[in-house]
């Protein structure tokens, strides 16, 4: 159980107000099967977890597992197998790396790389490539991997990364989980370079989907997920915090629709893992149809840096 001394009650981080309706009660159905509230801010909507686990206290909802390093650099037929699929079917590090390419971007900063998969992804396309991951297990395989990675929150490590500029920095599924978003904003803006780009992967609470499966919907992911953005809400801090917002599109991403029905149907919130297979591996092929029909709970947000 969650104590009073873990738990913080807080203002929106989108427009400070202190008026807000319960919107969830959920739990977290991945580790601590502990219960926690989602809230409504009446002033601007943004949904948030209130009260939430303190940044202090959050770590110890990692579950081992959560963030398991497994060795990103893959060669030989099975990543050439993997990249065709991810080419035919879909996968965030093909779409993120022909929106740089598309935006000539050179060098990139990741925030939250986690195994740090993408970011050797792109490295081997011929991007400069440099990480912020604050799992320290992680971070030290990245670095072992000969890419750059800093260890912590952006906004404590920001100092040692210097006066180095940067065409791009992405968040994929790791905005949500930012205590500060605005601070964390204000800093990703200094970090660009004049046009520099934004590249965001991360739920859509005002989705179908979202709507769907509602406290047992994936993309809360309580108490991890401190915001739960939609479309608006996060046009709204961008463009609070400088950038111009370019695109927010849906993306593929089965799993999301998949867990959810484990959480929803299941007894023990959690699908079995031959049971898991058997649905998302159909659902992935299938996925590009349920995009286009359904939509997605997950939304990929695209933005540039306004120079003043």
């Amino acid at each position: 159980m969650n104590t009073v001394e873990e738990l913080e009650h807080v203002t929106c981080s989108l427009c400070g107000s202190k008026d807000y309706i319960n919107t969830y009660i959920s739990k977290d159905y991945l580790f601590s099967q502990e219960t926690f509230t989602v809230v409504r801010c009446k002033a601007c909507g943004l949904l948030f977890t209130n009260p939430r686990v303190k940044e202090t206290q959050i770590g110890g909802y990692y579950y081992p597992g959560y963030l398991t390093f497994n060795n990103s650099k893959q060669v030989g037929v099975f990543q050439k197998i993997k990249n065709k699929v991810g080419r035919l079917f879909g996968s965030i590090h093909w779409e993120v790396l022909q929106t740089l390419e598309s935006t000539n971007v050179k060098t990139v900063l990741e925030i939250g790389p986690g195994n740090g998969s993408l970011l050797y992804f792109l490295k081997e396309h011929g991007f400069e490539v440099v990480g912020i991951e604050t799992d320290s297990h992680c971070a030290q395989k990245i670095q072992e991997q000969g890419i750059a990675c800093h260890c912590g929150d952006l906004n404590d490590v920001i100092s040692n990364i210097g006066a180095k500029k940067f065409d791009a920095v992405i968040l994929c599924h790791a905005f949500e989980h930012v205590y500060h978003p605005k601070k964390t904003l204000k800093n990703i803006y200094d970090l660009l370079n004049e046009n520099g780009v934004v590249y965001l992967s991360l739920p859509n609470s005002g989705s179908r989907e979202a709507k769907l499966f509602g406290k047992h919907w994936k993309g809360l992911d309580l108490p991890r997920h401190i915001v739960h953005y939609d479309t608006n809400t996060i046009r709204l801090i961008l463009q609070g915090a400088g950038f111009d917002v370019i695109k927010i599109e849906n993306q593929g991403f089965p799993s999301s629709f998949v867990e959810s029905i484990g959480f929803r149907f299941f007894k023990k919130r959690k699908m079995p893992n031959k049971v898991y297979a058997f649905v998302y591996y159909p659902w992935k092929i299938l996925s590009p149809i349920h995009l286009r029909l359904f939509g997605s709970g997950i939304m990929k947000v695209l933005s540039f840096k306004k120079n003043v």
